[in-house]
C-alpha cells in the first residue's frame, strides 16, 4: 500500500486493495481501517459509509480524480489525435507503477456491477468515449453510421484494455519476453497502425501518427 499521511488516500488504498481481494461483500471496514491505519471517524468524515468508500475506492482505481485532460491544437490530423489518444491510455494503463489491485477491482466491478459502474461511465468512460467518437468522426468516411463508429471506438478500446486484462495470459504465452510492457511506446504505435491499416489510412497517416505519438518532429 502506498505510504502516506493523507487519511484519506491510504483508506482508498486499504479499500481498493481489499475490495479488490474479496469484493464488496467480503471487505470490512474493521479491516479496511486497521490496514490503513486510521479510526472509524476516518471513513465517515471523508466517505460516509461503506458503499461511498467502495465506489470512490473503483474511480480511484480508474485515475478518476486526477484525470488529465486530452487536447490538441486547431488543425492537428485526425491520425495524430488517434495516437496521442491509444498512447494516452496504453502507458497509463500499463504504468509500471500502477498498482495491481486497480486492474482487479476495476474487473471484479465490470464482472458484478454497482452503483459505481454507473460513476465510473459519467465520470471517466463517457468523456472519453465522447473524445474517441469526435476522433473518428473526423477520421472515418463521412456515410459512416454512428453504428459502425461506436463498433470502431469499441475495437480500438478493446485492443488497449485486453493487454490490461489479459497480462497475466499475455505473460505465460511470451515466457520472460515482456517487451510489450516494458515498452509501452511501442506497443501504443502497433496499436495505432494496425488500427489505422485496418481503416484504410494511408501509410504517410500511420507514420506521421506514430511519429507524433513518440514526440518526433515531423
Amino acid at each position: 500500500m502506498t505510504s502516506t499521511d493523507n487519511p484519506r488516500e491510504r483508506l482508498l488504498e486499504a479499500a481498493g486493495e481489499i475490495f479488490a481481494e474479496k469484493g464488496f461483500k467480503g471487505a470490512t471496514v474493521r479491516e479496511i481501517i486497521d490496514r490503513a491505519g486510521v479510526n472509524i471517524a476516518a471513513v465517515n468524515y471523508y466517505f460516509r459509509d461503506k458503499e461511498r468508500l467502495y465506489i470512490e475506492a473503483v474511480k480511484h482505481g480508474a485515475c478518476v480524480e486526477a484525470d488529465e485532460q486530452l487536447g490538441w491544437p486547431a488543425g492537428t490530423p485526425p491520425a495524430v489525435k488517434l495516437a496521442d489518444f491509444i498512447r494516452f491510455h496504453v502507458i497509463r494503463l500499463l504504468a509500471p507503477d500502477k498498482p495491481a489491485w486497480h486492474a482487479r477491482l476495476i474487473m471484479r466491478e465490470l464482472m458484478q456491477p454497482s452503483a459505481a459502474c454507473t460513476e465510473l461511465v459519467r465520470d471517466y468512460i463517457e468523456p472519453k468515449s465522447h473524445i474517441l467518437g469526435g476522433i473518428l468522426e473526423e477520421l472515418l468516411p463521412p456515410e459512416t453510421s454512428r453504428q459502425q463508429q461506436f463498433l470502431t471506438a469499441c475495437s480500438i478500446m478493446g485492443q488497449i484494455l485486453f493487454y490490461c486484462t489479459h497480462k497475466p495470459i499475455v505473460l505465460l504465452l511470451l515466457g520472460d519476453r515482456d517487451q510489450p510492457y516494458r515498452d509501452t511506446a511501442a506497443l501504443a504505435e502497433h496499436i495505432t497502425g494496425f488500427t489505422l491499416r485496418a481503416l484504410g489510412i494511408a501509410e504517410h497517416g500511420q507514420r506521421r501518427a506514430a511519429a507524433r505519438s513518440r514526440g518526433v518532429a515531423t
